[in-house]
Parts: C-alpha cells; sequence; structure tokens
C-alpha cells in the first residue's frame, strides 16, 4: 500500500493492529526505520506518460525541503468530525529538517475509528528533479493500491477511483478486511510532496463488527487529505 506502512488496524486484525497507544508508537517506529522502498516491480512508465495516464489537475504547488508536523497539519475541526475524542499518537513527528511526518488518532471500542496522515517529501535521484520523483512514486503507488498488491489474503479491494480538485493528483482506494474492517486510503501529491491518508474502521452491530462503509471511509480520507493539502497551498 502507498506510505511507508499501512495504517495500524483493530485488535485482532492482521496487519494495523489498534494496540494500547504506547506499543503502536514502538511498532511504528521500527517500521519507520525499515521501510523506505516505494517502487514495486514491472515495467516503468515516463512521467509524461503517467500525466496522461492517472489522476491529475493542474500544477499549483512549490517543492518543498521539509514538511511540517502531520499532527498539526490536519486542522482540529476536521480529526474532530472523524474521530470525535480521539486519542492522538505522534507517529513521527516532524522537526525542522524532516522530510517525512505521521500522526494518528484512534478510537476504541464498539465503533472504531483510525485516522492516520503522513506526508512525504521526495528528493530528486540524480537524473530526475523532486517533483519527477514524486510524480513517479504516487503513479507507482496508484497501481499497486488499486491492485491490492501487499494485501493479506483476508482483505480486498472493494473501490478505486482517481480523484480531481486534491493537489496536482489524487486517488482514493477501499478495502475491506474480512467484512468487518472498511479502510480507504487518499494519495495526493503536490509538487514533491505526498499526502497519505488511512481512515478505517467498523461498528459493532449487536455483536457483529461491520465494516465502515465506502463511502463514509472515502470521503473522510479524502476530507482530511484536502485539508492537509489546503495548509500545504497556503504555505506555498
Amino acid at each position: 500500500m502507498s506510505g511507508r506502512r499501512r495504517a495500524p488496524r483493530p485488535a485482532g486484525r492482521r496487519r494495523r493492529v489498534w494496540a494500547v497507544a504506547g506499543v503502536l508508537t514502538v511498532v511504528v517506529a521500527v517500521c519507520a526505520v525499515a521501510a523506505l522502498a516505494f517502487l514495486r516491480p514491472g515495467k516503468a512508465r515516463t512521467t509524461a506518460d503517467r500525466a496522461t495516464t492517472g489522476p491529475m489537475s493542474a500544477p499549483d504547488g512549490s517543492e518543498r525541503d521539509v514538511v511540517p508536523d502531520a499532527c498539526t497539519a490536519l486542522s482540529q475541526k476536521v480529526a474532530d468530525q472523524l474521530t470525535p475524542g480521539a486519542e492522538r499518537t505522534e507517529m513521527d513527528q516532524a522537526t525542522d529538517a524532516d522530510r517525512h511526518s505521521e500522526c494518528a488518532w484512534s478510537i476504541y471500542g464498539n465503533d472504531r475509528r483510525q485516522l492516520t496522515v503522513e506526508l512525504r517529501a521526495l528528493t530528486g535521484d540524480g537524473t530526475t528533479g523532486a517533483t519527477g520523483v514524486a510524480t513517479r512514486t504516487f503513479g507507482d503507488e496508484w497501481d499497486s493500491d488499486r491492485a491490492g498488491k501487499d494485501l493479506a489474503d483476508t482483505v480486498k479491494v472493494r473501490d478505486s477511483r482517481g480523484v480531481s480538485g486534491v493537489g496536482e493528483q489524487a486517488y482514493v482506494v477501499y478495502t475491506v478486511d474480512n467484512d468487518d474492517i472498511g479502510d480507504a486510503v487518499a494519495n495526493a501529491r503536490l509538487a514533491n510532496v505526498l499526502v497519505t491518508v488511512h481512515f478505517s474502521g467498523g461498528d459493532d452491530k449487536d455483536g457483529d463488527m461491520k465494516p465502515i462503509s465506502s463511502s463514509d471511509a472515502t470521503n473522510g480520507a479524502l476530507s482530511a487529505a484536502r485539508d492537509v493539502i489546503s495548509k500545504l497551498q497556503s504555505q506555498s
């Protein structure tokens, strides 16, 4: 999935465990060191190819060397709407020199919600500029996410679509894990910055956990992505 790692999941599920905040922080810190690969195997496509085949709108961003703290990049209003009263965890706090930051908001109990916001400022690779690398990475993650690459057998892609009006490129993908947890990932690019949002959860219906609906999950993930992108644009 897009981003350095997938968002944690509710207790009892396979990849994204909703554990106590302290355990979550330790696990993610370890993962952040190990997981750096963005490109999946396969035939490479040029930046020009991606501009015509992927979701795209007019460029309006400038390249960045650092990203803001993800916990403050998302407005409190949107965080409260999606995860009211949630516990907030700084999974990877940005400093003045950081190109990566991630934050999570979690609600435990019968009605579970988890929201993660991740910001990545990509660098050039010697032959391609930072924005070109970000465009290429976005395209690879879009291909991977909608194809359900690297997902467990219990997780299935139920919906995927390109989105306009969120940064320069954006998409959203909805998956369901064993029919009890729904998860939407919204990925958006603004110049060389990728903003990746996971919004997942499930509701206890008389002892039977049901996944958050595709519309609720995707709309929630996209609203958070729009909010962060808007803040980045205002700082350009």
